[in-house]
């Protein structure tokens, strides 16, 4: 075995960066290359001009988080617009659900918020640990059927340690248009470590943190996703008895069982999701978006 020798200095960013069950995902020959997203959709047989936040709550469905928007319409948010998570297929530790939060964007009427929390049974990479949480989030414009809808994406990968890196992709000007895949958006998690990035090559020069690199796989199975409610009206408080972190599901680690996402504390060794469903970072500005 050729064994080579790593500076000290990458050790510690390798240690600094590990703080933050579906079969791994297969392809059949090498992927495509991602398009990026310039064309723009009509508007035609989509949610209500408001987004759903009309005065009559009845008239849009039953609203059971109280935000506004009716749980009809939040699911087909979290459904329809939800970007192609492109785990690499050789990633040894794919198991993992995507809890959401759907909210009307605070500034802006009729486009929506997202934040999705990619929740990992573990990060197996450098200085691996039980658990990982990994954030992104997106701007919709219900009006317009995806991806068009999607008017932008902001990832964090680490958030929080020496190896954070925020990438920015949309259809507002000043932005570099995301990329696409088969009609949808793509997040690119990086191999073991699970980081997020809408720009893969921001992934790939974080050699240090995230030595495996992204990869597009349009491939990767659609894990479970579960929507979390709002911080005053929780949706979820168990995500094993509200059948999500289940050993049926493949998940394994004892420590993340009857998680609740809403109570402050770590998932396993990662970090703290009642923090990541309101860090108002993910809160896009889209004003300058078509």
């Amino acid at each position: 075995m050729v064994r080579t020798r790593v500076p000290l200095f990458a050790l510690y960013v390798l240690w600094a960066c590990g703080s933050s069950g579906d079969p791994i995902d297969s392809g059949s020959g090498p992927a495509p290359a991602p398009t990026t997203t310039t064309s723009s959709g009509a508007d035609s047989g989509l949610p209500p001009a408001d987004g759903g936040q009309t005065s009559d709550s009845g008239a849009n469905g039953t609203d059971s988080d109280g935000d506004g928007l009716s749980d009809a319409l939040e699911e087909k948010i979290a459904t329809d617009y939800l970007p192609l998570v492109s785990v690499d297929a050789s990633d040894k530790c794919p198991t993992r659900g995507i809890l959401v939060r759907v909210s009307p964007h605070p500034t802006e009427a009729g486009r929506i918020t997202v934040w999705a929390i990619v929740l990992y049974d573990e990060d197996c990479g450098a200085n691996g640990h039980p658990g990982d949480d990994e954030t992104f989030g997106f701007v919709v414009d219900p009006k317009k059927p995806a991806p068009d809808g999607v008017l932008a994406m902001r990832a964090i990968s680490h958030q929080g340690t020496v190896c954070e890196h925020t990438t920015t992709c949309g259809r507002c000007d000043g932005m570099t248009p995301c990329d696409t895949t088969m009609g949808r958006q793509v997040v690119y998690p990086s191999k073991d470590k699970h980081g997020n990035y809408v720009d893969k090559d921001t992934c790939d020069s974080s050699f240090i943190c995230d030595s495996g690199g992204c990869s597009l796989n349009p491939a990767a199975a659609t894990p479970p996703h579960v929507n979390a409610g709002e911080p005053m009206k929780h949706l979820v408080d168990d995500l094993t008895k509200q059948g999500f972190i289940t050993m049926a599901n493949g998940w394994q680690q004892p420590t993340l069982m009857n998680y609740d996402p809403w109570m402050a504390g770590k998932f396993g060794e990662a970090g703290d999701v009642s923090k990541d469903l309101v860090d108002e970072t993910f809160v896009i500005d889209t004003t300058k978006c078509q």
